[in-house]
């Protein structure tokens, strides 16, 4: 019987065990020097996004800014309807919202955790912190699937480089001189919500946002579209004795337009098209990451470093999966769906090196 160590019980090595048990005999040990499954509880703002729906591999790939090409392969042997499949075996129903993202239909993700850990069995999560891959030398096989500084450190003591992780997917905060709006408001766009907070902005287009910048200096500027100035100006033209302010309500919220025009009140008959021009986009500049929106880090164990079945290629008893790597998604059960896969990926490989 094969001896295995996953360092870390989060989504990807608990996901990995569990693949592992699927697939033959292993003695499966899960390190974890927290709660189990911890980040599961906060995801899809506890519910568990836990993946999102796909029309193809390819376009899948596209939403994660850093490891798009290099999830072909893996993807290729772990997909999304392998994972709802996988799901369904150890109790966990899904359904698909009508936006695509997929979550447990009993809407817990302390559900999900719990039918997640009974699946594991007599699987041992030794509550221990592994400082040094040395304290793993009697084991045929290491997975290390933490994304935290203990996981990098692992990672490094093998020779592995690690590109620096930042925030991703985090709110952001903008200079003083940047248009204000009210606390609170909600601007929706056609790539999604934007909520303007304290010092910033938050939501889910700036998530997106953030992930694509993640690597930029800042200060940076971020042109957001607002208005369609067609559309607009046959509003305006339409409605000439109505207030330039009411018209432009129709698309945005009042407060928002309320805080936007310093011509609200001004008689559409009177409306310039450079007035409305002005409105086709707003720009802020950013000048930090905020913490506190902060769902997920670029970064990580360099991809160069490990083969498509993110096996290292500098100790071959060595693997890595979800997080600890250096790819990262956008919001919507990307990054779920990466642990999900990687770490199948990787017990499939064990599992033919036993064969």
């Amino acid at each position: 019987m094969k001896k295995v160590a996953i360092v870390g019980a989060g989504p990807a090595g608990v996901y990995c065990a569990l693949a592992l048990r699927d697939m033959g005999v292993f003695d499966i040990d899960i390190y974890e020097k927290s709660s189990p499954l911890k980040t599961l509880l906060v995801t899809g703002g506890g519910r568990c996004n836990l993946t999102h729906f796909a029309d193809n591999l390819k376009d899948f790939a596209k939403n994660y800014p850093r490891g798009e090409k290099f999830l072909y392969s893996i993807f290729s042997r772990h997909f999304v309807d392998d994972t709802l499949d996988f799901f369904k075996k150890i109790g966990i129903d899904t359904y698909m919202q009508s936006d695509d993202r997929y979550f447990p239909k009993s809407n817990s993700a302390s559900d999900m955790r719990s039918k997640m850990l009974f699946a594991l069995g007599d699987t041992k999560i030794i509550n221990k912190n592994i400082s040094s891959i040395k304290d793993l030398k009697n084991y045929d096989f290491i997975v290390i699937s933490t994304g935290s500084k203990g996981g990098y450190k692992l990672a490094q003591e093998i020779g592995h480089t690690i590109v620096e992780p930042l925030p991703s997917l985090c709110g952001l905060k903008l200079s003083d001189d940047s248009p204000k709006f009210p606390q609170g408001v909600v601007l929706k766009t056609q790539d999604g919500e934007i909520l303007f907070t304290k010092d910033g902005i938050s939501g889910p287009y700036v998530y997106k946002i953030s992930s694509l910048n993640a690597r930029k200096k800042f200060p940076y500027e971020i042109t957001i579209p607002l208005i369609n100035p067609d559309d607009l100006f046959n509003e305006v033209k339409n409605n000439p004795k109505k207030s330039f302010g009411n018209v432009v309500c129709k698309y945005v919220p009042k407060s928002f337009a309320a805080a936007l025009l310093g011509n609200y009140n001004k008689q559409c008959a009177n409306i310039s098209k450079k007035e409305i021009d002005e409105l086709k986009s707003i720009t802020f500049k950013v000048v930090s990451p905020d913490g506190r929106g902060e769902i997920v880090t670029c970064g990580g164990v360099n991809l160069s470093q490990v083969d498509n079945f993110c096996r290292s290629k500098l100790d071959n008893k060595v693997f890595f999966c979800g997080e600890v790597l250096d790819i990262d998604g956008f919001c919507g059960g990307y990054n779920l769906q990466n642990c999900w896969s990687s770490a199948y990926s990787v017990a499939l490989k064990i599992k033919e090196l036993c064969a």
